[in-house]
Order: C-alpha cells, then structure tokens, then sequence
C-alpha cells in the first residue's frame, strides 16, 4: 500500500530519481541528459508548483511522483512517474486522479498535460482516462531529442 503526499524541497532527490527511472523509455529519443535534475524539481517547488508523491507505507521509499499546477481554471499535471518495477500497478492512476482533484478543489474545470508523439503507449492510456488531444506542435530543440518529434497537448474537463 501507499500514501499520496505533497512532495517537501528536501525530497527534490528522491523525486529526480524516481522520474528519471520512469522515463528511462525516453533514453533512445534524448541526445544526452536526464528528464529532469533536483535542481530542476526544487526550483519548480520555489515557483510555487507541487509535487505529490506515492509513498510506501512500510518504509517511506518514495514509489511514485506526478508534478502539478493551476492557473485560473486550468491545471496541468506532468512528469506522471512510477518506479518502473511497480508500473501498472494502480499508483500512476492514483498521482493522477489526485493531481485533478487537487486542482477541481482549486476552482479548475480542466485539466492539460503534454507529451511526445514518440510515447505512443501514453495516448490511449491518458484516452481512457478522459483526456482528449487538442493540439500538437513541433517539440522544441532545447529538448536535445535525437529525432524531430512533436508535442501532444491534451485535455480534460473537470467535474
């Protein structure tokens, strides 16, 4: 079992490993580098932003995170990550559904989020969990992808 708490600076480590660790599946796409760094997770936490993570209850290893903000009626959630040994397991799901009730507690009525094209298994996935694509664009180059992509955005309504 786990428990779903907001993610405190100090843990900025522990969430950077756990993401990367998720989104290892990327590695083939990236030129070089990791999704993200501690640096990178605590200066979103100064900005304002939240992370949640999955904790155990036994132990208190940190098995999933899921990044999250809002703004006006509008939120966002991003870096879905699991430890990759406990994916399918319910946690992802868990992160997600928190991530949209934190925000709809917040005065949302949607929620976004944005992935590669290249992660296919992700658009049915987010499908059946409501979310429709509303948009793509070409991937940025500061995104050191190996290949040209493009960015899925998608959508929710919030009820």
């Amino acid at each position: 079992m786990f428990t779903i708490r907001i993610a405190a600076t100090g843990e900025a480590d522990q969430i950077a490993r756990i993401v990367n660790a998720a989104f290892e599946v990327e590695r083939p796409f990236r030129h070089s580098g990791e999704r993200t760094s501690a640096d990178n997770v605590r200066k979103l936490m100064l900005d304002g932003n939240t992370f949640f993570i999955a904790e155990e209850d036994e132990g208190g290893r940190i098995v999933g995170a899921v990044y999250v903000r809002f703004t006006g009626q509008t939120g966002y959630f991003g870096m879905l990550s699991v430890d990759p040994v406990l994916q399918r397991s319910g946690i992802g799901r868990a992160l997600r559904e928190h991530a949209e009730d934190f925000c709809r507690q917040r005065g949302c009525t949607e929620m976004t989020l944005t992935t590669g094209d290249f992660r296919t298994e992700l658009l049915p996935y987010y499908s059946r969990a409501g979310y429709r694509i509303v948009s793509t664009e070409p991937g940025p180059a500061e995104w050191s992808m190996s290949k040209d992509f493009r960015i899925v955005h998608m959508t929710k309504l919030l009820g």
